[in-house]
Protein backbone atom coordinates (compact mmCIF):
# COMPACT_ATOMS: atom_id res chain seq x y z
CA UNK A 1 0.00 0.00 0.00
CA UNK A 2 1.43 3.34 -0.95
CA UNK A 3 2.54 5.60 2.01
CA UNK A 4 2.72 2.77 4.14
CA UNK A 5 5.33 -0.18 5.73
CA UNK A 6 4.96 -3.02 7.36
CA UNK A 7 6.17 -4.22 10.46
CA UNK A 8 7.15 -7.77 11.58
CA UNK A 9 4.29 -8.96 14.13
CA UNK A 10 5.92 -11.39 16.96
CA UNK A 11 3.73 -13.68 19.14
CA UNK A 12 4.78 -14.62 22.91
CA UNK A 13 2.57 -17.15 22.87
CA UNK A 14 -0.78 -17.37 22.89
CA UNK A 15 -3.28 -18.88 26.10
CA UNK A 16 -6.54 -20.87 24.98
CA UNK A 17 -9.01 -22.18 27.70
CA UNK A 18 -9.13 -25.87 28.72
CA UNK A 19 -11.79 -27.85 26.33
CA UNK A 20 -15.22 -29.39 27.14
CA UNK A 21 -15.98 -33.02 27.12
CA UNK A 22 -17.54 -32.86 24.21
CA UNK A 23 -14.58 -30.84 22.19
CA UNK A 24 -11.95 -33.17 23.35
CA UNK A 25 -14.09 -36.13 22.37
CA UNK A 26 -14.26 -34.46 18.60
CA UNK A 27 -10.74 -33.90 18.53
CA UNK A 28 -9.76 -37.15 19.75
CA UNK A 29 -12.07 -38.56 16.72
CA UNK A 30 -10.47 -36.17 14.00
CA UNK A 31 -7.07 -37.51 15.30
CA UNK A 32 -8.04 -40.87 14.28
CA UNK A 33 -5.90 -43.17 16.52
CA UNK A 34 -3.08 -40.16 16.44
CA UNK A 35 -0.89 -39.50 19.84
CA UNK A 36 -2.17 -37.05 21.56
CA UNK A 37 -3.14 -35.55 24.82
CA UNK A 38 -4.53 -32.48 26.64
CA UNK A 39 -1.48 -30.11 25.75
CA UNK A 40 -1.41 -31.43 22.68
CA UNK A 41 -4.92 -30.41 21.60
CA UNK A 42 -4.25 -27.13 23.57
CA UNK A 43 -0.81 -26.66 21.38
CA UNK A 44 -2.79 -27.02 18.44
CA UNK A 45 -5.49 -24.68 19.58
CA UNK A 46 -3.03 -22.05 20.39
CA UNK A 47 -1.20 -21.69 17.17
CA UNK A 48 -4.18 -22.08 14.72
CA UNK A 49 -5.36 -18.11 15.29
CA UNK A 50 -1.89 -17.11 14.16
CA UNK A 51 -2.22 -17.72 10.40
CA UNK A 52 -1.10 -14.39 9.68
CA UNK A 53 1.60 -13.61 12.34
CA UNK A 54 5.27 -13.80 10.80
CA UNK A 55 6.67 -14.80 13.81
CA UNK A 56 4.38 -17.44 15.48
CA UNK A 57 4.49 -19.15 18.56
CA UNK A 58 2.55 -21.45 20.24
CA UNK A 59 1.65 -22.64 23.84
CA UNK A 60 2.28 -20.52 27.16
CA UNK A 61 1.34 -20.93 30.70
CA UNK A 62 -0.92 -23.77 29.53
CA UNK A 63 2.56 -25.88 28.95
CA UNK A 64 2.92 -25.75 32.58
CA UNK A 65 1.82 -29.57 32.78
CA UNK A 66 3.81 -30.52 30.10
CA UNK A 67 7.23 -29.45 31.67
CA UNK A 68 6.34 -30.98 35.36
CA UNK A 69 5.87 -33.92 33.08
CA UNK A 70 8.83 -33.81 31.99
CA UNK A 71 10.74 -33.23 34.72
CA UNK A 72 11.61 -36.63 36.69
CA UNK A 73 12.83 -36.23 40.86
CA UNK A 74 9.14 -34.64 41.67
CA UNK A 75 6.51 -35.86 43.98
CA UNK A 76 3.40 -34.01 43.29
CA UNK A 77 4.72 -30.36 43.66
CA UNK A 78 8.40 -31.07 45.32
CA UNK A 79 11.59 -32.09 44.45
CA UNK A 80 12.89 -34.91 45.94
CA UNK A 81 15.45 -35.92 44.02
CA UNK A 82 18.12 -35.06 41.57
CA UNK A 83 16.15 -33.43 38.76
CA UNK A 84 16.26 -35.71 35.42
CA UNK A 85 14.59 -35.26 31.76
CA UNK A 86 12.13 -37.87 29.96
CA UNK A 87 11.86 -35.94 26.94
CA UNK A 88 10.02 -37.96 24.50
CA UNK A 89 6.77 -35.94 25.06
CA UNK A 90 8.24 -32.67 24.29
CA UNK A 91 9.98 -34.39 21.43
CA UNK A 92 6.51 -35.41 19.60
CA UNK A 93 5.55 -31.56 20.78
CA UNK A 94 8.61 -30.50 18.36
CA UNK A 95 8.28 -33.03 15.47
CA UNK A 96 4.50 -32.33 15.84
CA UNK A 97 5.03 -28.23 15.46
CA UNK A 98 7.78 -28.58 12.42
CA UNK A 99 5.25 -30.10 10.53
CA UNK A 100 3.18 -27.12 11.20
CA UNK A 101 5.68 -24.37 10.88
CA UNK A 102 9.58 -24.54 10.27
CA UNK A 103 11.82 -23.68 13.48
CA UNK A 104 8.36 -22.56 15.12
CA UNK A 105 8.97 -21.35 18.65
CA UNK A 106 7.28 -23.06 21.58
CA UNK A 107 6.33 -20.60 25.15
CA UNK A 108 6.48 -21.85 28.47
CA UNK A 109 6.55 -20.73 32.02
CA UNK A 110 9.79 -19.82 33.78
CA UNK A 111 11.20 -21.60 36.81
CA UNK A 112 9.83 -19.86 39.33
CA UNK A 113 6.26 -20.24 37.67
CA UNK A 114 6.18 -24.17 38.38
CA UNK A 115 5.25 -23.97 41.65
CA UNK A 116 8.00 -26.62 42.88
CA UNK A 117 9.10 -26.74 46.49
CA UNK A 118 12.81 -27.53 47.34
CA UNK A 119 13.67 -31.00 49.52
CA UNK A 120 16.38 -32.13 47.85
CA UNK A 121 19.40 -29.20 47.41
CA UNK A 122 17.99 -27.39 50.76
CA UNK A 123 19.77 -24.17 48.99
CA UNK A 124 18.18 -21.78 47.04
CA UNK A 125 20.81 -21.21 44.14
CA UNK A 126 21.83 -24.99 44.08
CA UNK A 127 17.61 -25.56 43.61
CA UNK A 128 17.76 -22.44 40.97
CA UNK A 129 20.84 -24.34 38.61
CA UNK A 130 19.00 -27.68 38.85
CA UNK A 131 16.12 -26.84 37.69
CA UNK A 132 17.59 -24.81 34.75
CA UNK A 133 19.44 -27.48 33.70
CA UNK A 134 16.41 -29.82 32.78
CA UNK A 135 14.91 -26.91 30.68
CA UNK A 136 18.40 -26.62 29.16
CA UNK A 137 18.03 -30.45 28.33
CA UNK A 138 14.63 -29.92 27.78
CA UNK A 139 15.06 -27.09 25.29
CA UNK A 140 17.95 -29.03 23.57
CA UNK A 141 15.59 -31.92 22.94
CA UNK A 142 13.28 -30.24 21.38
CA UNK A 143 15.17 -27.94 19.27
CA UNK A 144 16.96 -31.52 18.10
CA UNK A 145 13.62 -32.69 17.23
CA UNK A 146 13.11 -29.39 15.01
CA UNK A 147 11.69 -26.65 17.49
CA UNK A 148 13.09 -23.40 16.45
CA UNK A 149 13.72 -21.84 20.38
CA UNK A 150 11.71 -20.99 23.14
CA UNK A 151 10.27 -17.83 24.96
CA UNK A 152 10.01 -18.00 28.75
CA UNK A 153 6.65 -16.51 30.13
CA UNK A 154 7.93 -15.24 33.60
CA UNK A 155 6.05 -13.23 36.37
CA UNK A 156 8.79 -11.81 37.77
CA UNK A 157 12.43 -11.09 36.81
CA UNK A 158 14.74 -13.38 38.69
CA UNK A 159 18.75 -12.59 37.72
CA UNK A 160 19.82 -16.71 38.49
CA UNK A 161 16.83 -17.78 35.84
CA UNK A 162 18.78 -15.33 33.36
CA UNK A 163 21.82 -16.29 34.18
CA UNK A 164 21.22 -19.92 33.42
CA UNK A 165 18.78 -19.59 30.67
CA UNK A 166 19.29 -16.56 28.60
CA UNK A 167 20.60 -17.13 25.26
CA UNK A 168 19.86 -16.44 21.48
CA UNK A 169 17.40 -19.55 21.23
CA UNK A 170 15.61 -18.38 24.56
CA UNK A 171 13.44 -15.40 24.76
CA UNK A 172 12.59 -13.74 28.42
CA UNK A 173 9.25 -12.39 28.29
CA UNK A 174 7.22 -10.49 31.19
CA UNK A 175 3.74 -9.46 30.36
CA UNK A 176 3.98 -6.80 33.19
CA UNK A 177 7.34 -6.10 32.87
CA UNK A 178 8.23 -3.31 35.32
CA UNK A 179 10.41 -0.33 34.41
CA UNK A 180 12.71 -1.02 37.71
CA UNK A 181 13.70 -4.48 36.00
CA UNK A 182 14.60 -3.48 32.38
CA UNK A 183 18.46 -3.07 33.35
CA UNK A 184 18.56 -6.79 34.61
CA UNK A 185 16.84 -8.21 31.65
CA UNK A 186 19.49 -6.26 29.32
CA UNK A 187 22.20 -6.99 31.04
CA UNK A 188 21.45 -10.93 30.02
CA UNK A 189 18.83 -10.35 26.72
CA UNK A 190 20.02 -8.40 23.83
CA UNK A 191 16.13 -8.06 22.68
CA UNK A 192 12.76 -7.39 24.78
CA UNK A 193 9.51 -6.55 24.45
CA UNK A 194 8.35 -3.80 26.16
CA UNK A 195 4.48 -2.35 26.39
CA UNK A 196 4.19 1.40 24.79
CA UNK A 197 4.27 2.49 28.11
CA UNK A 198 8.08 1.97 28.75
CA UNK A 199 9.11 2.63 25.56
CA UNK A 200 10.62 5.84 26.89
CA UNK A 201 12.56 3.88 29.44
CA UNK A 202 13.53 1.39 26.93
CA UNK A 203 15.24 4.28 24.72
CA UNK A 204 17.05 5.77 27.60
CA UNK A 205 19.02 2.73 27.91
CA UNK A 206 20.30 2.37 24.56
CA UNK A 207 23.49 3.89 24.97
CA UNK A 208 23.82 1.86 28.06
CA UNK A 209 23.05 -1.63 26.82
CA UNK A 210 23.29 -3.73 23.73
CA UNK A 211 19.63 -3.76 22.37
CA UNK A 212 19.61 -5.58 19.48
CA UNK A 213 15.93 -5.84 18.84
CA UNK A 214 13.03 -4.75 20.50
CA UNK A 215 9.11 -6.04 20.21
CA UNK A 216 6.36 -3.59 21.58
CA UNK A 217 3.86 -5.53 22.80
CA UNK A 218 0.39 -4.51 21.82
CA UNK A 219 1.94 -1.34 20.37
CA UNK A 220 -0.51 0.93 18.67
CA UNK A 221 0.68 2.59 15.46
CA UNK A 222 2.27 5.93 17.49
CA UNK A 223 4.44 3.38 19.61
CA UNK A 224 5.75 2.37 16.76
CA UNK A 225 6.30 6.02 14.76
CA UNK A 226 8.21 6.34 18.35
CA UNK A 227 10.11 3.46 18.22
CA UNK A 228 11.30 4.06 14.67
CA UNK A 229 12.95 7.27 15.57
CA UNK A 230 15.22 5.31 17.75
CA UNK A 231 15.91 1.98 16.02
CA UNK A 232 15.69 0.96 12.21
CA UNK A 233 12.84 -1.22 10.76
CA UNK A 234 14.96 -4.70 11.19
CA UNK A 235 15.07 -4.38 14.94
CA UNK A 236 11.36 -3.55 15.66
CA UNK A 237 8.44 -5.78 15.94
CA UNK A 238 4.99 -5.68 16.88
CA UNK A 239 4.69 -8.13 19.48
CA UNK A 240 1.56 -10.19 20.67
CA UNK A 241 0.50 -12.43 23.77
CA UNK A 242 -3.11 -13.35 23.60
CA UNK A 243 -3.97 -13.49 27.64
CA UNK A 244 -5.57 -16.29 29.59
CA UNK A 245 -8.95 -14.63 29.71
CA UNK A 246 -9.26 -13.06 26.04
CA UNK A 247 -12.22 -13.60 25.04
CA UNK A 248 -11.76 -13.96 20.82
CA UNK A 249 -8.03 -15.43 20.44
CA UNK A 250 -8.11 -14.68 16.52
CA UNK A 251 -9.32 -11.33 16.57
CA UNK A 252 -6.66 -10.50 18.72
CA UNK A 253 -4.21 -12.05 16.61
CA UNK A 254 -6.25 -10.42 13.32
CA UNK A 255 -6.07 -6.79 14.97
CA UNK A 256 -2.51 -7.03 15.94
CA UNK A 257 -1.88 -8.09 12.38
CA UNK A 258 -3.64 -4.90 10.90
CA UNK A 259 -2.13 -2.22 13.16
CA UNK A 260 1.13 -3.55 11.76
CA UNK A 261 1.08 -1.43 8.43
CA UNK A 262 1.57 2.26 9.12
CA UNK A 263 2.37 5.45 7.34
CA UNK A 264 6.01 5.98 5.90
Amino acid sequence: MAGTRRVEVRSFGSEVPGPSVEELARWVRERKGAAGDLTSYLLERSLEPQGGVDRPCTGGLICRGRVLETISGITGDTLTAEPSVQPALVEEDARWGTMQKRALWFAVPCPHLLGIHDRYFHDRDEFCEGICGVYRQIFRAMRDAGAGGHVLIGEKVYEGELEHLAGPKTFFFYPGLARENLPSLLEQQTSAAVPGGLLPAAFDLLDEYDLRSLSVLDGMEVDLLAALEHLDPGRLSLGGYCREGEKDCRKYWEDLVERAVIPR
